[in-house]
């Protein structure tokens, strides 16, 4: 029996791929080619698992072989946004292929066609146009981190365009997640209200024999104990209460003195940028070292422009040594300073590149990360599911530390910070500074050093 590759290393092609080696993988497959009644119609199939259970692995394989099978099959691959899903289950799905079959694969729109005519194409809906998948007769469709989704509009519109080729018997909908709140729609829609035609299969990290130890180790590092009852074990679990920072503990994360900086290591700058009454340019300062995230210093200011902001920041002691310095933030600050022609993180290379005597690097992702991620990545530092903390605040930040013990939910049902206090964006700030550092320990990437001369 041929053996499937680790987490950690080439994902196991077509000829290497052993289902039965992961019990739900097998019981899925099977239950789909042979026991599914498709002429009661669409089979709609929830794979519910907590991470590294190999569920995105299964949708790719699924993918591909009812594309083998199925001449002209169109197949909807989709997520929220669309980088994600390219980087995620369409990268699986064409290491998956790798050399076994021919392809064809148009990178920029995300396609894949088959020498059968059959095809696998991206889809996304961040743009919440969800209507425009009307256009499309699809065979199958495969959507990933459903619960990423709170409107399941976008799911409703999927749903309906398959059934629509007579000649492709097998008629699936598949969807992979991380468990959720109960509250969530879709537990709702699939585990409370399961039919013949609805299913839910369920895994846990240690159902992967192929996992290094270690990987499942770093989880707990980036976990809360409650988080990890869901992103480890499977738990369906509530975990937010109109706090978001539930994990914060003012008696165990802020501390009561000035934070001695360690020169040797960067130093790193954090912004959220906002316009409008209640909605301060903030700004925060932090170390990470060894594994520990210290927020030292805050910049807040209401109605200032960028240039402003960085004028505080050259007031600092800090900011005269000769040290390396990284620009962590919102990655819409990309696209401008409305009041500005120029976009705010041009503002902030040329103002570092005319004033700082030491090196910096600019560390801002293409895309913000998910809300959710963001929140329970933060949450995780505060305390992990190793009982380590490994975030902390100090006596110049007392606008950070009332952020993280009273940011609020929006009270319309929906995901969304409440924006309208004060003391949320400094919290935000530092959690892109949070899931980036993440990201980059995760992937190992590296990004190169300007130096200033």
């Amino acid at each position: 029996m041929p053996e499937q590759t680790t987490f950690d290393s080439e994902v196991p092609v077509l000829t290497e791929f052993s289902p039965d080696l992961i019990p739900f993988q097998i019981q899925v497959i099977r239950d789909i080619r042979t026991s599914y009644d498709y002429s009661l119609g669409v089979h709609e199939v929830l794979l519910s698992g907590s991470v590294g259970s190999a569920k995105t692995l299964l949708m790719a394989h699924l993918a591909v072989t009812h594309a083998i099978d199925n001449q002209g099959a169109n197949i909807l691959i989709g997520r929220a946004a669309m980088p994600y899903l390219k980087d995620t289950l369409l990268r699986m799905i064409t290491d998956h292929i790798g050399n076994c079959i021919d392809y064809e694969h148009n990178l920029s729109r995300g396609i894949i066609t088959f020498p059968n005519k059959s095809r696998i194409f991206c889809y996304s809906w961040s743009d919440k146009k969800y209507r425009k998948v009307r256009s499309y007769a699809l065979s199958a469709a495969f959507i990933e981190e459903l619960t990423e989704n709170e409107d399941p509009e976008f799911y409703k519109e999927i749903r309906m365009r398959l059934n629509r080729m007579r000649h492709i018997k097998e008629k699936i909908l598949v969807c992979a997640t991380n468990p959720d709140a109960p509250s969530h729609w879709a537990y709702e829609y699939f585990i409370a209200n399961q039919s013949k035609t609805r299913h839910v299969y369920y895994s846990v990290t240690s159902d992967n024999p192929f996992l290094d130890p270690t990987y499942i180790e770093r989880l707990k590092e980036t976990l809360s104990p409650k988080e990890a009852l869901r992103m480890l074990y499977g738990k369906w679990i509530e975990l937010s209460t109109d706090i978001i920072y539930y994990n914060y503990n003012h008696e165990r994360n802020f501390k009561d003195e000035q934070y001695k900086i360690n020169f040797m290591y960067p130093i790193d700058v954090m912004f959220d940028f906002n316009i409008g009454v209640g909605k301060p340019l903030s700004c925060a300062i932090g170390q990470f070292i060894n594994g520990t995230y210290h927020v030292f210093d805050e910049i807040i200011i209401e109605g200032v422009k960028t240039i402003n902001i960085l004028d505080e920041l050259q007031g600092k002691e800090y900011f005269q040594k000769i040290c390396h310095i990284r620009i962590f933030g919102d990655s819409t600050g990309k696209s401008r300073d409305t009041r500005s022609i120029k976009t705010d993180y041009e503002i902030i290379e040329h103002f570092l590149a005319r004033q700082f005597t030491g090196s910096y690097q600019i560390m801002v992702p293409l895309a913000n990360p998910p809300i959710r991620k963001r929140h329970n990545l933060v949450n995780s530092t505060f305390l992990n599911d190793n009982n380590k903390v490994r975030f902390y605040c100090y006596l110049s930040t007392p606008t950070v530390d009332r952020g993280f013990r009273l940011t609020k939910l929006v009270k319309s049902g929906k995901y969304t910070e409440d924006d309208k206090d004060s003391f949320q964006h400094v919290t935000t700030a530092i959690g892109y500074w949070i899931c980036e550092i993440e990201e980059q320990l995760s992937t190992n990437n590296r990004v190169t050093v300007r130096k200033i001369v």
